[in-house]
């Protein structure tokens, strides 16, 4: 019987050319299940404080979990960790398509990279054979032409690959990673990391099956949550995938508007939503290895020719932020960005942030057309968002290098006022969703180990229904109450620390997938019998490792704060008169519900009570 794991690692070291397997004991997986939780040990016992991002002693960890040996619905996601150029603290993102159950049928449970190549290079992992290959045929082209050149380079047909764009050639800090032209470890700039070392791919090809302990018991669970899924899901996720919610998340303030100065925008909503968007685009449902649910979406544009493109489309988050956050609401333009952003390999989210941030600070007169090379940018420009999108993928002068290093370092530059206008958090500008919406976020945002994010978190779905009954959450939330914020937070940010150990797609709880059927999983893969208690236990155990990483780079509660913007409330829209209040109280509550002291740093009484050694 196995128990879903290996015990194997992958070491694989650029600047020595050296690569060795290394014995990862059952210990270390209950401890941090794999994913985030493995790469936050990575971190937290090999990358010292004194190393920079961009340093060849910055790990690249990419890590599977137990449920890539589940092959169910859901289990294509991997986590890759490193310390972030955007933020210089712990950096994660997931990606599913199929590359990390490609990984796990290799025979490893992660990959870790360190130092730097001294030419462009990338690597081949066909099971026993690991090799380095020359790489400088295919620097500079974009991710998806590398990505087709590469994996015929090597032979292996059906490998997947993991690539980096321009973006990431020339360390734009938001590159991103591509992974099989279809899905993308976006936040974090994990891409410019792969730069940085001269990495511009990881091909992996492997047919080898890890032995799970209850092969029944799991292919029982399989099915059944298969079809619940499916059930729930087919008639708006699988159909319109997540430009479903674009209407409905504009109608409740939550999608940013104008520069976060507006509350919502309808009319841009339904040019943006579906039906329009799925009938206009000609979308398709497009899925990762397994899943059921296949809410990525395969698009087209004819016509007009200066927006042709044919290949993944936009997600809810580059709708919000590519346009509502611009005002630009023309969805063929907005697929064309898109793909760009995917082809350059640039974080969509970001990019959107950056375009919408520049129009703001042009209208108001902080940003001058010369600081971004001559350029004009007004609401809605979309032929101009496009050419600054093609200047940061390859960072020319004006645009490209204002931005290069992130929102904050670009603020800093145009000086106070400017600083003041950024919406970020611990230097990651924010997603597509508005705190000042479900308050609950507001506290997640705040206290996020990767910065603000909603993937790490996503408290809000709390208000729609859908529910943590196994971690106290079991009852639908008040959007707007700060009272018991800090809690629905927590274990909300919990649950999406499970996701990225275990390694399972998060959406899957949409479809009625509970952290029960993720605990019998797991119990059927590894024979662990674990209660639920423990199951909460790792994943508080993992977020306070994540913490300790993030505290060893300089992180405390004085970085636990929200933009200006935050406070500001709408005159209008759902949402009117409405920010988040008492924060430094919600901020105490949080930091005791957690255990860690006044300054937001762990307690070494709760280090020991997790079982996590420093």
């Amino acid at each position: 019987m196995g128990n879903g794991y290996w015990g194997k690692v992958l070491r694989i070291d650029l600047t020595t050319k050296k690569t060795t397997i290394e014995e990862v004991g059952e210990r270390v997986w209950k401890l941090y299940l794999g994913g985030g939780g493995f790469g936050a040990k990575v971190l937290s016992d090999e990358v010292g404080s004194e190393v920079g991002p961009y340093d060849a002693e910055n790990r690249l960890v990419f890590a599977t979990g137990p449920l890539q040996a589940a092959r169910q619905t859901g289990a294509a996601k991997f986590t890759v960790v490193s310390k972030s150029p955007v933020t210089g603290i712990y950096g994660e993102s997931a990606a599913g398509a199929g590359w990390g159950m490609a990984l796990k049928n290799a025979g490893y449970d992660a990959l870790i990279i360190q130092g730097k190549s001294e030419s462009p290079c990338y690597l081949k992992i066909d099971e026993d054979l690991v090799e380095i290959c020359e790489a400088a045929q295919f620097w500079g082209k974009d991710a998806f032409e590398a990505s087709d050149a590469i994996v015929a380079d090597t032979g292996l047909e059906k490998s997947s690959i993991c690539s980096i764009g321009q973006a990431g050639e020339k360390k734009v800090a938001i590159a991103c990673i591509v992974v099989d032209k279809h899905s993308f470890a976006g936040r974090c700039g994990l891409g410019a990391v792969m730069g940085s070392k001269n990495l511009k791919a990881v091909v992996v090809n492997g047919t080898r099956k890890v032995a799970v302990n209850k092969p029944e018991k799991l292919a029982e669970i399989n099915k059944s949550i298969g079809k619940t899924v499916h059930e729930n899901t087919k008639d708006w996720l699988r159909l319109h995938g997540t430009p479903f919610v674009e209407i409905g998340c504009d109608a409740d303030g939550d999608t940013p508007t104008k520069n976060w100065s507006e509350a919502s925008w309808p009319e841009g909503a339904e040019k943006l939503g579906v039906p329009n968007y799925t009938d206009v685009l000609g979308a398709k449902p497009h899925a990762c290895s397994s899943c059921v649910v296949g809410c990525h979406r395969e698009v087209e544009v004819a016509e007009p020719e200066k927006y042709a493109m044919k290949g993944p489309g936009p997600e809810y988050e580059a709708l919000g932020m590519l346009g509502n956050n611009c005002l630009m609401d023309d969805v063929k333009a907005l697929s064309l960005m898109n793909d760009l952003c995917n082809r350059y390999g640039l974080d969509c989210i970001s990019m959107g942030s950056f375009l919408g941030y520049t129009m703001d600070c042009q209208e108001k007169g902080l940003m001058t057309a010369d600081d971004i090379g001559g350029v004009e940018l007004k609401w809605g420009d979309a032929d101009t968002m496009i050419e600054l999108i093609h200047n940061l993928g390859n960072r020319k002068s004006g645009f490209g290098e204002l931005f290069a290093d992130g929102l904050l370092p670009a603020a800093e530059k145009l000086g106070e006022e400017a600083v003041e206008l950024a919406p970020h958090v611990k230097g990651l500008d924010l997603p597509a969703h508005d705190p000042r919406a479900f308050f609950s976020l507001a506290v997640n945002y705040a206290t996020g180990n990767v910065g603000p994010h909603h993937e790490r978190g996503n408290p809000q779905v709390a208000t729609a229904g859908f529910l943590l009954p196994e971690a106290g959450v079991d009852q639908e939330v008040d959007r707007f109450q700060m009272e018991n914020s800090e809690f629905v937070a927590a274990k909300y940010q919990d649950y999406g620390t499970l996701t990225q150990a275990a390694c399972h797609c998060k959406f899957m709880l949409f479809g009625g997938y509970s952290m029960t059927v993720m605990l019998d999983s797991i119990n059927a893969i590894t024979g662990w019998e674990w209660s639920m208690d423990d199951l909460l236990k790792a994943a508080e155990r993992i977020y306070t490792l994540q913490r300790m990483v993030n505290v060893k780079y300089g992180i405390d509660r004085k970085d636990d704060k929200l933009p200006a913007v935050v406070y500001k409330a709408s005159e209008n829209g759902s949402r009117a008169g409405k920010v988040p209040h008492n924060m430094d109280e919600a901020l105490d509550r949080y930091y005791e519900l957690r255990g860690w002291d006044d300054n937001g740093v762990p307690k070494s009484e709760t280090l020991e009570a997790l079982g996590i050694q420093i």
